[in-house]
């Protein structure tokens, strides 16, 4: 069946079922009405109401005195309750936050029903009937929280069992110890992820996305998703924008940052030509009274730095050879280095009837990077590109009410992200080529072309889902319907200009001067003519020499150009049972599929076809598409009283990951078919095929038959990743706005992504012949996609969070944890993370993103004198490095294996920020702010040290390492009206 098939049959089976993460932008408002004796009020009218919108939401109690007000929009609420022979019952001051549910025990007063008793009170500190974990950031935590950077993702790290890990391709996201690619971020309801890098919309490049002060809060749900959630294997980032209300407010921001107002580095150097200007405002109000409403937000940023100013981080040597023999002066020079970006924002608001309202929202993102690639010390000025991304979103959604005890939501999104990266560096005298990607010495000296660049990247989402909410008694039930079909185009030419590692600076002197045949051999002599004396074997100059080439005529950008269309589709059903007053079951089950595209080459055409079906042989030409991912959920909370003073929460579930269309992208081209990796090294002289000169490539590559190239495969038997995760949490209220909490977390993830190498020696190398008239050609690398490995995260975590009152709010957290794993690659098809291909078990061993101690709290204080004091500190500890620095284990000379990762990198992080700012007012409706923010206060280090192994064989798309920022100060200044 082909995968149009497949999917026709799944949309037929699908279609008039619904499904939304609806809690993702959305609240609850429900609870018990009663009479003074505690017995049930039934019959009695529920007012519920939008204090900015007069939004209102009608309901009448059940037989049990029950109401749930489902799909509420986030703010203020007023509650009003009436039942004949009682007071009329307002209860204000209701705050709903993303993905609350506020659970409210109402007791009617006997009266006359004209009386009014009006009790102003926020929601309960704990909700009782919340079954995952969940951590919010509330607006005022956003507003007035320190932020370096004003990007509403640095908040998250706040959140326990959270934190950024310094990874090979940039920071990643981790949430409970999971992958950064496995997470689902979502903004009002619709994904914000990369479907081709598998992280968030822009990842490392734009500095924000959205205006920070359009963001009304977030929620990171860490454990304990319903079955409503789904495509992550980690966790759920869910933010809600802002709305206009039925007043017009707005804000208009400035903030600067410049070199006198930075501290020296750690090592007493000083930043360089460092200002990063940030501005723009926001405004939002009624188009028409309490029917229709506008928001709108716009950020920009300059940013100017320059880096490596120490002219001796090249060797001088190799930086005097470069300027006097190839042409390229000043390799050794600083680097400046550009970080500007725009954000705009639109939405639209509209109460079209009682039963139903309509959102629309547009996102526009846009930035530049000059030298934004690589921020490494031993690097050359040349070893740099231009970073650019710019994404245009538009989502919509209606909600209406269907019957009083039952409500739809429709939610669909067309997106689409541009990632190009060009270069702007030297040529090659009397060529137009830039100087290929050039590694020298294990120093690490690297210059010329990033191996990757140039790169032509789009990609487009089109997301559609609606779910049905029903309640019916002490039973809500959902059940839903989600389709993704998501396509990236790119042209990637990776390795077209080639890739040359050396291994020392007069190694790659004498293989310029003197030609290819120049050889070092192992007895310490070398040769001009590629022969070693005999008993010697040849160990270099020449390390590593890549090429990327079409096959059969295809010049580079034919072979390397392709679109990655997916489809994900996605069904699921629940209910939340509150089986007592005091007691919630919630359980469910979700069916998703992720359909992966067909092959560009037919398996009974492809360069390895004579090997499919052979025993052993991994692949059967084809990419498997995962269609069973059943994914059951289940939780229970359960208040101990049943007065919300002490709840337990236990929850249990499987979680299923997408698989980034990256892992896929090698095996549709450099299948030998349509594009070729080609391999030399010194050593092949000693078999009569003489490596390129340094100023040229291997000419008419792709002419030629391919010679035992580098292929990649699917195994057939590939699965998405998948994690089974519990929960159990216990929270104590101490006062009204006061909770402890205690929690443990537990996640074992199979099927996790690997590379492997199926043609390696140590099996023999059984698929390097067969091939070809005469059976000796056949493959060289035989690089497998498969689901071979594994993690096992536990982490123990305390907290306490105090509402605002007397006018101080604070939270804090801290976590214990551990977390194991034999391959901790994200998306990396250029490195093997193993010492042998046989034998996964030395692997086995902390994880790359095991931060053992993490702590982080952050509060806000209303100082006299109209003073505001927000301090925020985040401290975790160093990530697991092996001995030898590398990726995996390490075999020592007297032939013991040490495990991967035994060692401790030098990059613990400490940062204790404080905002102070105090309001101004202007009239009566005008006021201006003043703040003063002030980062790395006691001026850690922090060292950045994402790399595995030597510099000098890094393949990273993107790497910062060195010393983070210094202690820096920011001045601003916003209008307020």
């Amino acid at each position: 069946m082909t995968n149009k098939s497949l999917l026709a049959c799944l949309f037929c089976f699908v279609t008039g079922f619904a499904y939304a993460q609806s809690q993702a932008n959305t609240g609850s408002i429900e609870g018990t009405v009663s009479d003074p004796s505690g017995r049930s009020v039934p019959k009695a009218s529920v007012s519920i109401v939008n204090t900015g919108t007069n939004f209102t939401r009608d309901l009448t109690t059940d037989d049990e005195g029950r109401f749930r007000g489902l799909l509420l929009p986030l703010g203020n609420y007023t509650l009003t309750v009436k039942a004949p022979s009682f007071a009329t019952l307002v209860r204000d001051g209701i705050n709903l936050a993303i993905g609350q549910s506020v659970n409210l025990s109402l007791s009617l007063s006997v009266a006359a029903t004209s009386e009014t008793v009006t009790v102003s009170a926020d929601a309960p500190v704990i909700e009782t009937n919340r079954v995952e974990q969940s951590t919010y950031i509330d607006n005022r935590s956003i507003r007035n929280l320190p932020n370096n950077g004003r990007n509403y993702l640095d908040f998250v790290t706040l959140t326990p069992g959270v934190s950024i890990v310094q990874g090979p391709d940039g920071d990643e996201i981790s949430i409970n110890g999971q992958k950064g690619i496995n997470n689902n971020v979502s903004i009002d309801g619709a994904d914000n992820n990369n479907p081709f890098f598998g992280e968030q919309r822009g990842g490392q490049r734009p500095p924000f996305t959205v205006n920070l002060d359009a963001v009304q809060e977030f929620q990171v749900v860490a454990e304990g998703a319903p079955a409503e959630f789904g495509r992550s294997s980690s966790g759920f980032i869910n933010v809600v924008t802002k709305s206009g209300t039925n007043q017009v407010h707005g804000t208009a921001h400035e903030f600067q940052k410049w070199t006198g107002l930075t501290s020296r580095q750690s090592d007493g150097t000083r930043l360089s030509g460092f200002s990063q200007e940030q501005f723009g405002g926001t405004t939002g109000g009624p188009i028409k009274k309490d029917k229709l409403f506008f928001f709108a937000a716009y950020d920009q940023q300059f940013f100017r730095q320059t880096k490596q100013n120490d002219p001796a981080r090249l060797d001088p040597v190799l930086v005097n050879f470069l300027a006097t023999k190839l042409g390229d002066p000043g390799e050794n020079g600083p680097i400046k280095r550009t970080n500007d970006a725009q954000a705009a924002l639109g939405k639209i608001d509209w109460n079209a009837s009682a039963k139903n309202t309509v959102s629309f929202r547009y996102n526009y993102s846009n930035s530049r990077q000059q030298n934004g690639t690589f921020d490494v010390d031993p690097y050359g000025v040349s070893s740099n590109a231009i970073e650019r991304d710019f994404s245009n979103t538009v989502n919509g959604s209606l909600n209406t009410i269907l019957t009083p005890n039952s409500l739809n939501e429709l939610r669909a999104q067309f997106s689409r992200e541009d990632r190009p990266r060009d270069y702007s560096g030297p040529t090659i005298p009397g060529q137009s080529r830039p100087f290929p990607d050039t590694g020298v010495s294990f120093a690490g000296y690297r210059i010329g072309e990033p191996f990757f660049i140039p790169v032509a990247d789009h990609d487009t989402r089109f997301q559609i889902n609606d779910n049905v909410s029903i309640v019916r008694g002490a039973h809500n039930i959902k059940l839903g319907f989600e389709f993704n079909r998501t396509s990236t185009t790119q042209t990637f030419v990776g390795f077209a200009n080639g890739r040359f590692i050396f291994d020392s600076v007069a190694g790659f002197m004498n293989y310029v001067n003197l030609g290819p045949k120049f050889v070092e051999c192992s007895d310490g002599s070398t040769n001009n003519f590629g022969v070693c004396p005999a008993g010697a074997t040849i160990t270099g100059p020449l390390l590593l020499f890549l090429q990327f080439a079409g096959v059969g005529g295809r010049s580079v950008n034919e072979a390397g150009t392709q679109s990655i269309p997916q489809m994900e589709p996605a069904v699921f059903v629940q209910d939340k049972w509150q089986i007592r007053r005091n007691v919630v079951l919630s359980y469910g089950l979700r069916w998703e599929g992720q359909i992966e595209p067909d092959v560009l080459t037919p398996p009974s055409q492809v360069f390895y076809a004579k090997f499919i079906g052979k025993p052993g042989f991994p692949s059967n030409g084809k990419i498997p598409s995962d269609l069973m991912q059943w994914q059951p959920r289940l939780g229970v909370t359960w208040d101990l009283t049943g007065k919300g003073k002490t709840v337990i929460r236990l929850s249990g579930g499987i979680f299923n990951a997408r698989t980034p269309g990256l892992e896929l992208a090698g095996t549709r081209t450099t299948n030998g078919s349509i594009g070729q990796s080609i391999y030399r090294d010194s050593t092949f002289n000693g078999f009569g095929v003489t490596p390129p000169a340094y100023a040229t490539l291997i000419p008419d590559a792709g002419s030629t038959t391919p010679d035992h190239p580098q292929v990649f495969v699917f195994d057939k038997n590939y699965r998405n990743p998948r994690t089974y995760s519990w929960s159990a949490t216990v929270e104590q209220a101490l006062t009204p706005t006061l909770k402890l909490m205690a929690a443990f977390s537990y996640a074992k993830s199979v099927h996790i992504t690997r590379f492997v190498d199926r043609n390696d020696a140590v099996f023999g190398s059984p698929w390097s012949t067969g091939l070809g008239a005469d059976g000796t050609n056949g493959v060289g690398q035989l690089t497998t996609v498969e689901s071979s490995a594994k993690s096992l995260y536990r982490g123990l975590t305390i907290g306490m969070q105090k509402r605002l009152s007397r006018k101080f709010q604070f939270q804090w957290n801290y976590q214990l944890s551990t977390d194991y794993s034999d391959d901790d690659q994200e998306r990396d098809p250029f490195n093997y993370y193993y010492r042998v291909a046989n034998n996964f078990q030395p692997e086995y061993n902390y994880s790359a993103r095991d931060e053992r101690h993490r702590f982080n709290a952050f509060g806000y204080y209303q100082a006299p004198w109209g003073i505001e004091l927000s301090p925020r500190f985040s401290a975790h500890s160093a990530q697991p490095t092996s001995i030898d620095g590398s990726n995996h284990s390490v075999l020592l000379p007297d032939g013991t294996v040490v495990k991967r990762n035994t060692a401790r990198k030098d990059n613990a992080f400490t940062s204790f920020d404080f905002r102070v700012a105090k309001r101004f007012k202007l009239n009566e409706r005008f006021g201006v702010e003043g703040a003063v923010d002030t980062f790395n206060l006691f001026n850690s280090k922090n060292l950045k040290q994402p790399q595995n192994g030597n510099l000098l064989f890094n393949f990273d798309g993107t790497l910062t390492s060195g010393l983070g920022d210094p202690r820096q100060a920011q001045l601003g200044v916003k209008l307020i009206f």
